[in-house]
Protein backbone atom coordinates (compact mmCIF):
# COMPACT_ATOMS: atom_id res chain seq x y z
CA UNK A 1 0.00 0.00 0.00
CA UNK A 2 1.18 3.38 -0.82
CA UNK A 3 2.38 4.95 2.31
CA UNK A 4 1.36 9.06 1.57
CA UNK A 5 3.61 11.92 2.89
CA UNK A 6 2.33 15.69 3.19
CA UNK A 7 4.68 18.49 3.94
CA UNK A 8 3.53 21.78 4.85
CA UNK A 9 5.91 24.34 4.16
CA UNK A 10 5.98 28.56 4.58
CA UNK A 11 5.97 30.32 1.04
CA UNK A 12 4.06 29.67 -1.75
CA UNK A 13 4.11 28.09 -5.33
CA UNK A 14 7.85 28.51 -6.19
CA UNK A 15 9.39 27.79 -2.47
CA UNK A 16 7.03 24.14 -3.13
CA UNK A 17 9.32 23.45 -6.29
CA UNK A 18 12.57 23.82 -4.26
CA UNK A 19 11.41 21.55 -1.46
CA UNK A 20 10.64 18.93 -4.48
CA UNK A 21 13.95 19.27 -5.46
CA UNK A 22 14.98 18.88 -2.21
CA UNK A 23 12.86 15.67 -1.66
CA UNK A 24 14.17 13.76 -5.03
CA UNK A 25 17.32 14.49 -4.23
CA UNK A 26 17.12 12.72 -0.95
CA UNK A 27 15.05 9.78 -2.86
CA UNK A 28 17.25 9.94 -5.55
CA UNK A 29 20.66 9.25 -2.90
CA UNK A 30 18.34 6.33 -1.36
CA UNK A 31 18.00 4.89 -4.98
CA UNK A 32 14.26 5.39 -5.55
CA UNK A 33 12.86 6.09 -8.83
CA UNK A 34 11.10 9.41 -8.68
CA UNK A 35 7.72 10.66 -10.72
CA UNK A 36 7.75 14.55 -10.27
CA UNK A 37 3.82 14.67 -11.71
CA UNK A 38 2.93 18.17 -12.44
CA UNK A 39 -0.05 19.51 -13.82
CA UNK A 40 1.14 20.99 -17.38
CA UNK A 41 4.18 21.98 -19.89
CA UNK A 42 5.36 25.24 -17.90
CA UNK A 43 5.02 23.67 -14.59
CA UNK A 44 7.21 21.13 -15.93
CA UNK A 45 9.70 23.06 -17.81
CA UNK A 46 10.00 25.47 -14.42
CA UNK A 47 10.94 22.00 -12.39
CA UNK A 48 13.29 21.15 -14.74
CA UNK A 49 15.55 24.01 -15.25
CA UNK A 50 15.45 24.15 -11.20
CA UNK A 51 16.41 20.97 -10.96
CA UNK A 52 19.67 21.76 -12.63
CA UNK A 53 20.31 24.79 -10.51
CA UNK A 54 18.62 24.76 -7.51
CA UNK A 55 22.18 23.58 -5.44
CA UNK A 56 24.91 24.08 -7.19
CA UNK A 57 26.94 21.13 -6.15
CA UNK A 58 23.53 18.92 -6.83
CA UNK A 59 23.60 16.46 -9.90
CA UNK A 60 20.01 15.39 -10.73
CA UNK A 61 19.96 13.63 -14.00
CA UNK A 62 16.11 14.10 -15.39
CA UNK A 63 13.68 15.16 -18.07
CA UNK A 64 10.57 15.78 -19.35
CA UNK A 65 9.20 12.90 -20.35
CA UNK A 66 5.72 12.13 -21.42
CA UNK A 67 5.78 8.13 -20.87
CA UNK A 68 8.44 8.60 -17.65
CA UNK A 69 11.43 6.21 -17.98
CA UNK A 70 14.87 7.64 -16.58
CA UNK A 71 15.34 6.79 -12.78
CA UNK A 72 14.16 10.91 -12.55
CA UNK A 73 11.17 12.25 -14.79
CA UNK A 74 9.05 14.91 -14.77
CA UNK A 75 5.84 14.26 -16.42
CA UNK A 76 2.74 15.77 -16.86
CA UNK A 77 0.39 13.35 -18.89
CA UNK A 78 -1.46 10.45 -17.56
CA UNK A 79 1.22 7.90 -18.02
CA UNK A 80 3.56 7.32 -15.04
CA UNK A 81 5.74 4.85 -17.43
CA UNK A 82 7.20 2.16 -15.84
CA UNK A 83 7.85 4.71 -12.28
CA UNK A 84 6.73 2.70 -8.77
CA UNK A 85 9.49 4.49 -6.20
CA UNK A 86 8.20 8.06 -4.91
CA UNK A 87 5.82 10.35 -6.55
CA UNK A 88 5.83 13.78 -5.75
CA UNK A 89 2.48 14.90 -7.05
CA UNK A 90 2.68 18.77 -7.88
CA UNK A 91 -0.54 18.82 -9.67
CA UNK A 92 -3.83 19.95 -8.70
CA UNK A 93 -5.49 16.36 -8.86
CA UNK A 94 -4.66 13.36 -7.36
CA UNK A 95 -3.38 10.93 -10.69
CA UNK A 96 -5.89 7.69 -10.70
CA UNK A 97 -2.59 5.79 -10.50
CA UNK A 98 -1.21 6.91 -7.56
CA UNK A 99 -1.59 3.60 -5.66
CA UNK A 100 0.86 2.07 -8.27
CA UNK A 101 3.79 4.21 -6.21
CA UNK A 102 5.77 2.50 -2.80
CA UNK A 103 5.35 6.06 -1.34
CA UNK A 104 3.95 9.84 -2.62
CA UNK A 105 3.98 13.58 -1.65
CA UNK A 106 1.38 15.93 -1.12
CA UNK A 107 2.98 19.91 -0.49
CA UNK A 108 0.88 22.33 1.29
CA UNK A 109 1.93 25.63 1.15
CA UNK A 110 0.57 29.23 2.02
CA UNK A 111 -1.94 29.42 -1.01
CA UNK A 112 -5.76 29.17 0.70
CA UNK A 113 -6.80 26.90 -2.84
CA UNK A 114 -4.18 24.62 -2.45
CA UNK A 115 -4.83 24.37 1.28
CA UNK A 116 -8.33 23.19 0.95
CA UNK A 117 -7.55 21.05 -1.71
CA UNK A 118 -5.15 19.26 0.31
CA UNK A 119 -7.50 18.57 2.85
CA UNK A 120 -9.81 17.49 0.32
CA UNK A 121 -6.63 14.92 -0.60
CA UNK A 122 -5.95 13.73 2.92
CA UNK A 123 -9.37 13.04 3.70
CA UNK A 124 -9.62 11.03 0.52
CA UNK A 125 -6.41 9.18 0.88
CA UNK A 126 -7.48 8.38 5.33
CA UNK A 127 -10.83 7.15 4.52
CA UNK A 128 -9.43 4.64 1.58
CA UNK A 129 -6.92 3.60 4.22
CA UNK A 130 -3.59 4.81 3.07
CA UNK A 131 -0.84 5.02 5.74
CA UNK A 132 -0.43 9.53 6.20
CA UNK A 133 2.39 11.23 7.87
CA UNK A 134 2.24 14.62 8.04
CA UNK A 135 5.64 16.77 8.34
CA UNK A 136 5.18 20.35 9.71
CA UNK A 137 8.37 22.20 7.82
CA UNK A 138 6.44 25.63 8.60
CA UNK A 139 7.89 26.33 11.94
CA UNK A 140 11.43 25.07 11.28
CA UNK A 141 14.14 27.50 10.38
Amino acid sequence: MTNINFYKINGGFNESLMLACQLTEKAFQQGLQVLLHTGDKDVSQQLDDLLWSFRPTAFLPHAIESKPASAIAINHSDDPGEHHGLLINLSEETPGWFSRFEKAIEIVYDDQRVIESKRERFSFYKHRGYPLNFHDLSNKK
